[in-house]
């Protein structure tokens, strides 16, 4: 009985461990399905945080390579503004410091003077274009106004008797003076109208050399929105954002990666309003009439100068990128997740932010810009600080400029081409002149620059420190005020114009050199390496310093435009970079258009059902 009842209970323990091991089989192999889906969705969880991470970088880089493309076109703005300064000088001192009512002395009061702004370069030992060279102490434009008239004549007094022979010799030299007088004024007769034209000419062509850079600089940020796939392109925005983007890619998200590039709604990331000037220049022609050399005015219109850009903002400049992959899993079957999960999908949009390409068409309201409503003046002037009514029709501020000309050994303005005007030197030091009218001015500093603050304070912004914190951005030259030129090391990538004129060691070159060579003036404002370099006015010396710069209306070191060297700052871009939701580039995102107008983006991403819906 004991041995039946021993057997029975071996059979039930074998039986019951039989069942605990079926159980703990089924337990372990549900906790080891839970175990591996844990495991894939986490690790499904990682890769989609790894491809959102990636896409950030992507659009990241995308959008500082167009911060960089936009930084560009503000320095080409910045010296399409210098451009029209230079002119202005020329045209308001240059060549009118000879005129009778020209402002001089160092005490020159403020308020309009009462120069006649008529071209008249004859004077001082002046050799005319005809070869001809004056006495030192000619001025056939002291007395060449409208309101004047022009050289008195020459009076041939009545002969007091036929045979008296002391009055024939002084009849006779009367006549070689009057016959002299007559030589000088008809060689100069048309040198005024040639100049004119010149300088017309020659500024013209070289806003154009500028106007192509900014095209050109333009389209190459637009000619993204033609391609779709990251993979193989060529384009650098492009190739910056796939290489950030598969570099920051884990490896179980490379199968059937590929990078989508958002397209804009219209095709444009970036639209400029082009500006020209619609201006006359008035200059001086002599005749002879009678025994006088008579001044007679005269002027050229011209309206296909390029006066600069503003940026439309209703064309946000943005850089987008889909990236996709297929997820590669630990232990759920392939099939399975083509099933459940056959793409990864994560957005990224980022933005240059914190600049301007400008300013708006209105901001200057002294430069003659062409179609503008209310702007009826067409002589060369620009704003010297905002709100300004004078700008260069200052006295205090053209007898400045005039006092910054080379003198001759007579104590007065020298008019001769070749001694007198300040051209650009072969030697690495500009002429005084040409370093005061670059600089820039206090309207440069606060609408120029391309790192301004945010706020509704534009027309004191720079008196804020923060100007100075900006430098120029790379891929750019830029010069010293000796025409050294600045080097903030060699960029990591190639130029973005490979094999066109003017690029070298990856730098877009900023200069027009060789435009305007020839002619009667040859060698005037032709550009060279540091012909528009970025310099200060204060290195003048005691011209310009601290306590006066503001007054003169010059910016001072703490009120800089962003393409320029601090004394002791670092090099920085002048745009910066943000993200941007998806959101507010497709509903929340509200602009102001060049017209006033507030409203959406115009340029929204386009292309994808689930932009509108937001479901990344």
């Amino acid at each position: 009985m004991g041995t039946f009842r021993g057997c029975i209970d071996r059979r039930r323990a074998r039986g019951e461990s039989g069942q605990v091991a079926i159980l703990f089989a089924l337990v372990f192999t549900f906790m080891f399905i839970l175990f591996m889906f844990v495991v894939d969705f986490g690790h499904l969880i990682n890769n989609k945080i790894n491809l959102q991470l990636a896409a950030d970088a992507a659009a990241y880089a995308g959008a500082a390579q167009q911060a960089r493309l936009l930084n560009r076109i503000a320095m080409v703005n910045y010296r399409l503004r210098q451009n029209l300064k230079e002119f202005s000088m020329r045209t308001n001192v240059t060549h009118l410091r000879h005129n009778r009512n020209f402002p001089r002395g160092a005490n020159v009061a403020h308020g309009r003077n009462a120069t006649e702004l008529f071209i008249c370069q004859q004077a001082h030992g002046y050799r005319a274009l005809s070869g001809l060279t004056y006495a030192r102490d000619t001025n056939l434009c002291k007395n060449a106004s409208p309101s004047v008239g022009g050289l008195p004549p020459i009076v041939v007094p009545p002969v007091i008797a036929t045979f008296d022979p002391f009055a024939i010799a002084i009849q006779a030299q009367i006549q070689r003076i009057q016959q002299a007088a007559n030589q000088e004024c008809r060689a100069a007769a048309n040198d005024n109208r040639i100049l004119a034209q010149y300088l017309v000419d020659a500024y013209t062509r070289r806003s154009d050399f500028f106007d192509r850079q900014v095209a050109g600089l333009r389209d190459f940020v637009n000619d993204v929105s033609g391609i779709t796939d990251g993979e193989g392109a060529d384009h650098p925005v492009v190739a910056a954002a796939y290489q950030s983007a598969l570099r920051n890619l884990s490896r179980s998200n490379t199968r059937g990666f590929r990078l989508e590039i958002l397209q804009p709604d219209g095709g444009e990331f970036l639209r400029i309003n082009r500006r020209t000037i619609r201006g006359t220049l008035f200059y001086i022609n002599f005749q002879v009439e009678g025994n006088g050399c008579v001044g007679r005015p005269n002027f050229i219109d011209f309206n296909n100068m390029v006066a600069g850009y503003s940026k439309e903002q209703g064309i946000v400049t943005w850089f987008g990128v889909k990236a996709v992959s297929q997820p590669n899993l630990f232990f759920m079957p392939s099939k399975w997740v083509e099933a459940g999960f056959p793409e990864l999908t994560a957005v990224a949009t980022a933005k240059p932010f914190g600049s301007r390409i400008g300013p708006e068409i209105t901001a200057d309201i002294l430069a003659p810009i062409a179609n503008r409503p209310g702007n009826n003046s067409q002589l060369l002037n620009f704003s010297v600080r905002p709100n300004d009514t004078l700008g260069m029709a200052d006295a205090k501020l053209m007898a400045f400029y005039d006092s910054l000309h080379p003198f001759n050994n007579i104590g007065r303005p020298q008019g001769n081409r070749q001694l007198g005007w300040p051209l650009p030197r072969p030697s690495n030091v500009a002429p005084a002149a040409m370093v005061a009218i670059r600089s820039p001015t206090i309207f440069d500093a606060a609408f120029y620059t391309v790192f301004p603050d945010v706020g509704g304070n534009a027309n004191t912004d720079y008196l804020e420190p923060n100007f100075a914190n900006a430098l120029y951005p790379d891929y750019m030259q830029t010069f010293d005020s000796n025409g050294n030129q600045l080097n903030p090391g060699t960029p990591a990538a190639s130029a973005y114009f490979q094999g066109l004129a003017g690029t070298s060691n990856g730098f877009v070159q900023m200069n027009a050199t060789g435009v305007d060579s020839g002619g009667g003036y040859a060698g005037y404002v032709v550009e060279g390496a540091n012909a528009h370099s970025v310099t200060t006015a204060l290195v003048l010396g005691g011209a310009v310093n601290e306590n006066n710069a503001n007054d003169l209306g010059f910016a001072t070191p703490q009120q800089v435009h962003s393409a320029w060297a601090p004394k002791n700052g670092r090099p920085r871009i002048g745009y910066s970079v943000k993200f941007i939701g998806m959101d507010a580039l497709t509903r929340t995102l509200e602009v102001t258009t060049s017209d006033g107008s507030t409203g959406r983006i115009q340029n929204p991403p386009v292309g994808d059902p689930d932009f509108e819906r937001i479901f990344h």
